[in-house]
This record gives C-alpha cells, structure tokens and sequence, in this order.
C-alpha cells in the first residue's frame, strides 16, 4: 500500500492561524502521508506518534550515510556555529552518548533543584503582573516573556544584563526548526548561535574556576563513572534548555489565554474551579506550543500499515495526535476533568522531555497568579508565521 502524498501547507496563512481542522482531515484520510515539499513522512495519529517517540527503530540522530552526503556537509560548513551548538543537543542523541550525557545532566537538574526556584517565580510573576498597565498590556512582552526568561537565567545563573540577548538569541536560532526556513533567517541564526556560543564558553570557564549555585556551574563539575562534561557539551545542553525550556513556556502562556478567551472560558478562580495540574496539561495538548518532531528510520520497518524504508525520515505530528478522537474523546473541546490527559508534546521514551518538571512548575506559578484576574483580549492576535514553534507575535490583554 502507497503512502498518499500531498503538499503540506507548511505557508499559508489560514493554516498557521488554525491547523487543526487540516490535520483532521489527513487523519481520516490516512495515519501516514508522505509531503513531496520536506520529503518527510508525516504520522497523523496520536497511538502511531507514541510509537515513533518509544521505539528504538526511530532515532533522532543523522544516519552515518546522511552524515556524509554532500548536502548535509555543506550545510554544516555553511551554518557551522549553528551546527556546533546542536551536535551535543539531548534531542538530536541516540544511545550510549545519549544515555551517558543524559544521565549527567540529570544530576545538575534534580527536582529539588528546581523547586528550589518556586519562590523567585512566585516573585517574579508577581512583580511582573503588578508593573503591567492593566487597561491594556502585551501578555508575552510585558509579562511571559521576561518571566521565563528570568527564570531560565536563575537556574542557570546568567547576568541579569545579558537577559535581552538571551531572548534575542533563542528567537532567532529557533526559526531553524521549522520545516521551511527562509535564508536571511538562517543566517539570522547563524550570527545568534554564534554570539551565544562565545559568551557561554566564557561564562563555563569563569564558573569553572568560581562555582555558584546555580547550573551551569553544576553542568562544570558534575561526574559519572570518571566522565565529565565537555565544554561544548555544556553549551548544546545551555542552548536547548533556552529554545525549548523559554520558547516553550511563553507559547503556552499565550496559547492557552487565547484558547481560554476564544472557548469563551473566564480565567478567574479557574485553579479554584479544577485542579491547576490539569488545567495545564489539557491547554498543552489542546495547542500544543510544538507541534512536531523529525526522526530517521534506521531499518525498513512497518508502521500504520505502510512501510518505511531505512534513512527515510518522519515527522511526528503532535499537534495533530493531541487531538486524535480515538485517544481523547470530544478532543476538539477543552476540558478539565479528562481521564486522560496523556499527550505528546513532552515526548516519550528515551527522549522524554529533561525540563518537564521545570516547564511544569513555571507555567503552575505562572497561571495560579494569572488567575486571580480576568484576562480579555482586546484584539485578536497574529501568529509568529511558524508551523513547528506554535505561538503569536504579541497577545494584547486586560485584567
């Protein structure tokens, strides 16, 4: 049986505003389409993208054949700052290396370690929303985005001065990971990773030699079995806990106050009426701020029925098995008493997302204070033009 292939509208408007009626509709149509435009074969359903995310016959990382190809060399020569600061990235790891720098960086990373910053986030939420205009302010500038990005600084233990570079530099390396990217963006990239990278070796090498508490400092020292982590090590773990820790956090933030207006959901006294964790969970998988992940095949394998041919590649659509029907009833409709609220978007398996616990306790504290008022939008937000990072470009409000 052929895989159907289509064109995925990865550029439209109207799809980047709403895709989900779209990813519906290839739900229905088929598990698997192939899209002629990335070459990347999309699974659709929500029990299909959990295989893919727990399977060892999927894997994150480049096929040595790939590796080699004349393409992705010139790529790498091309955006090599880039490209530097993504070859020790946890997502793009399979196997031992994974597991051994996986389980090294769980140990600077412990749950106490991050509870530890409940208190500072309380604060600065606090501070934030007691600062904003309230007749009229912008939900991600003037509160989330400073609010993650304080919070990521905390914990690793970056300068306060350095907090708007730290934004600049992830909004810029983040457009790489969509599925079409424009050259003046890529370049945009480049220069970003890399002023990022030279400042954040220099940063390891002063907390090398003065340890803090804080994580780089713990990334500096921390051992396992006589191993230690690399310089650039460091810096591919400091540069993903910022796009995906940060990026993520902020997207959430605004998804779910859009989601809540336009579902007609009054955000006061919410965490009074249910429980705050499941208020979370359901507003990720109901947008989800990323809606998909890329992973080779490394051998022919069957999947949904098709088969998939070894150094092919899929995207798994989380956006899309967030609302599969046949894993959550009524899944086009929020709802907070769910029996399941099992999505996609931290991943699953071996891959499992490292910073839930912090993403968790962030947008906790985050929407708990948000609560306490009634939030209105006054104009109806654009999104950013991404497919892959969901979010807007600005979310104006009132409380």
């Amino acid at each position: 049986m052929d895989i159907p292939t289509i064109d995925f509208p990865n550029s439209d408007k109207e799809f980047i505003d709403n895709p989900y009626p779209y990813m519906k509709e290839l739900r229905e149509t088929s598990p698997i389409h192939y899209d002629t435009f990335s070459g990347l074969n999309l699974i659709t359903k929500f029990e299909d993208v959990k295989s893919v995310q727990t399977s060892k016959t999927f894997s994150s990382s480049d096929p040595e054949e790939i590796k080699a190809s004349d393409e992705k060399v010139s790529q790498r020569e091309e955006y090599q700052y880039f490209w530097r600061t993504e070859e020790f990235s946890l997502l793009n790891l399979e196997g031992q290396l994974h597991g051994d720098l996986r389980g090294l960086v769980a140990k600077a990373f412990s749950n106490r370690q991050v509870q530890e910053l409940r208190p500072f986030m309380e604060k600065k939420s606090n501070e934030l929303l007691s600062s904003v205009n309230p007749d009229r302010f912008d939900l991600l500038k003037d509160y989330a985005q400073p609010y993650s990005v304080s919070v990521i600084g905390a914990l690793l233990g970056v300068p306060k001065e350095q907090y708007d570079n730290f934004l600049y530099w992830s909004n810029c390396i983040v457009k790489m990971y969509d599925l079409k990217i424009s050259k003046e963006d890529a370049d945009e990239a480049e220069q970003a990773a890399k002023d990022f990278y030279y400042y954040i070796t220099g940063l390891i090498e002063e907390k090398s030699k003065n340890p803090q508490n804080d994580m780089i400092s713990r990334l500096s020292v921390v051992t396992e079995n006589n191993q230690k982590l690399t310089v650039d090590q460091i810096v591919c773990t400091v540069i993903l806990l910022l796009n995906a820790g940060h990026e993520a956090t902020v997207n959430t933030i605004g998804n779910s106050m859009v989601a809540l207006n336009n579902n007609n959901i009054n955000t006061k006294g919410l965490n009074k009426k249910f429980e705050i964790k499941d208020v979370i969970e359901e507003l990720i998988r109901w947008d989800s701020p990323l809606q998909f992940f890329q992973r080779w095949v490394t051998e022919d394998t069957e999947l949904a029925g098709f088969k998939l041919e070894k150094n092919s590649k899929v995207a798994i659509l989380l956006g899309s098995a967030n609302r599969d029907e046949d894993a959550f009833n009524q899944a086009e409709s929020i709802n907070f008493e769910r029996s399941n609220y099992g999505h996609t978007s931290f991943g699953g398996g071996v891959h499992f997302c490292l910073g839930a616990h912090l993403a968790r306790l962030e947008l906790e504290v985050s929407f708990l204070n948000l609560f306490k008022h009634e939030i209105r939008l006054l104009e109806k937000p654009e999104r950013t033009g991404a497919f892959g990072i969901r979010g807007f470009k600005e979310v104006i409000v009132s409380i």
